[in-house]
């Protein structure tokens, strides 16, 4: 018991840092928008929404010196993997699978009807596509994949393989990423991403190759919500439902052989 505990301690406390410094940049810009002059309560929230996504990205940067200090002191400690070099092609599926394996989810999650009975997602979304698209891309498609896979995978996964073994670390890893979305919609998208991320890191040792998943699924995944924008516009349906198409069967692709390589990828002994 007391083990269970000590480890659930130091895969909380990471992602308490993170949450406390995101919640103290967002209570700084809504002061900051108070003393401008915006009292009323609907009106900040409007104030603040569309600079949500780059103060998030401003605590991730904020986060990521502590973060990585635990990191180097995890793997001082046998807590973590050595890192190993991974092979080029690694990164290459990592780049084409995670594009494939991001884009199914989302057309599954999508048909499920899940996103339309989700309040919360949208109010997200809405905070998310906010900001200009390269602002978005940087944001949502670089910085929070590196800060995330540092935290989730870097230190949580690693620390519960240490006092476990590396299948309780996968799945509980997962359900914590998705957990830690906060919303039904996004929770059941990262917990099963989560799963395949954690995998990939169990197999390649190297966190270099699961961020690559994860950027290259964030960016697909925003290119694919412009995209998709289109639909409302009636003159551009039948070209932007042929892009789509295509890219979906791409991605499909994608996802299926870099699932096979992965699986198929033998483990360092």
């Amino acid at each position: 018991m007391k083990k269970f505990f000590y480890t659930l301690w130091v895969c909380l406390y990471p992602i308490i840092i993170y949450s406390a410094v995101q919640l103290m940049i967002m209570t700084v810009a809504m002061v900051a928008f108070m003393v401008s002059g915006v009292t009323d309560y609907h009106k900040l929230m409007d104030s603040v929404i569309p600079y949500t996504l780059p103060l998030t990205a401003v605590s991730a940067v904020i986060t990521f010196v502590p973060m990585i200090l635990f990191y180097y002191f995890d793997k001082k400690k046998g807590r973590g993997f050595i890192e190993n070099n991974a092979k080029p092609l690694d990164f290459l599926m990592a780049a084409l699978g995670g594009a494939g394996i991001a884009i199914v989810l989302n057309v599954i999650i999508g048909i499920s009807g899940l996103a339309n009975l989700d309040t919360s997602f949208m109010e997200v979304s809405e905070a998310i596509s906010s900001p200009p698209f390269p602002v978005i891309l940087l944001c949502a498609g670089v910085i929070a994949p590196i800060i995330e896979e540092l935290i989730f995978r870097g230190l949580v996964f690693n620390r519960i393989k240490y006092n476990y073994n590396a299948v309780a670390a996968i799945i509980i890893s997962a359900i914590a990423f998705g957990i830690y979305h906060g919303n039904l919609t996004q929770g059941v998208y990262a917990t099963l991403l989560g799963l395949c991320l954690a995998y990939v890191y169990n197999k390649t040792e190297n966190l270099l190759v699961p961020i690559c998943i994860h950027i290259s699924a964030n960016v697909i995944v925003n290119f694919y919500g412009k995209l998709s924008e289109n639909f409302d516009t009636v003159t551009k349906f039948l070209e932007s439902a042929a892009i789509f198409m295509i890219i979906l069967l791409l991605c499909l692709i994608f996802g299926i052989i870099g699932i096979i390589y992965f699986i198929r990828r033998k483990v360092k002994q």
